[in-house]
């Protein structure tokens, strides 16, 4: 067991470095004695895990990986792996659940699941579009641009200006800047009256596709406790498929709040 764990240590390592890695990246990252790096790094080439670059002597995913991703990116996209998610998440909190694409300035619907909580139950029909700057889905979008970016996309004209919704671009700003710090965004009553939404985002590293997936609920169920405990696991939905999908923005995500978000 302990060799599994040192070899999966070895791999997240890898991944959260995004480059080949040597004795000493390991040694230093994870406090392992050289003896011990050199060791585990030579059995993981030798059964294909990792291999061996002849000229830097450092280390990347062997052919047994790069198979294996392979086969799993042929199989999984970043769509279906969110649909996947969706469809635990509107099972889990009860809520509609959605699944929306950035277009332009624009959040488009394209995915839709029930949910089972008592009550109204908040529905989009698939294919609506609103303002992004103006709903959880849209912010939590935007965030994953640069300001430069959302400036440019958005413009400084908000027009949008119910509940929630940001009513000047240094506001837009500093909730994109929350939504990077956090991992979701929330709105409430902006786009549609009396309804609230908590979302957060992925972004395909093939296609540069920006994905949002989240909840919409009624205004009145919102507060700050909901807040919190949704907005983890909302972000842990994304965080998932996002770690699955190489978005660097999840392999980069603090791992303490991580671990709080799978906690919750």
């Amino acid at each position: 067991m302990s060799t599994l764990a040192n070899a999966m240590d070895v791999l997240k390592l890898v991944a959260r470095l995004r480059r080949d890695i040597t004795v000493t990246d390991v040694a230093s990252e994870l406090g392992w004695p050289k003896s011990s790096v050199s060791r585990t790094l030579s059995m993981m080439a030798e059964y294909g895990f990792l291999e061996r670059d002849p000229l830097t002597r450092a280390y990347r995913p062997g052919g047994l990986i790069m198979e294996a991703s392979y086969h799993f990116r042929a199989s999984r996209n970043a769509s279906s792996l969110l649909e996947a998610e969706l469809d635990q998440l509107a099972a889990d909190t009860g809520y509609a659940s959605y699944i929306n694409v950035l277009d332009g300035a624009e959040s488009m619907v394209v995915q839709r699941r029930t949910g089972t909580a008592g009550g109204l139950q908040v529905i989009s029909p698939v294919g609506l579009r609103a303002p992004a700057y103006a709903s959880s889905m849209g912010r939590a979008m935007l965030a994953r641009l640069s300001d430069d970016e959302v400036v440019q996309l958005v413009g400084s004209r908000l027009e949008v200006r119910r509940g929630t919704a940001p009513r000047t671009r240094k506001d837009l700003l500093a909730r994109l800047a929350l939504a990077r710090e956090q991992g979701w965004a929330t709105s409430n009553a902006e786009i549609a009256p009396n309804v609230a939404g908590i979302s957060s985002a992925v972004v395909d590293a093939e296609s540069r596709k920006i994905y949002g997936i989240g909840i919409g609920m009624p205004s009145q169920d919102l507060s700050d406790e909901l807040e919190q405990r949704l907005g983890r696991r909302v972000r842990d939905a994304a965080m998932q498929v996002g770690k699955r999908i190489g978005d660097a923005y999840w392999l980069d995500f603090p791992a303490e709040r991580g671990a709080a978000a799978r906690r919750a």
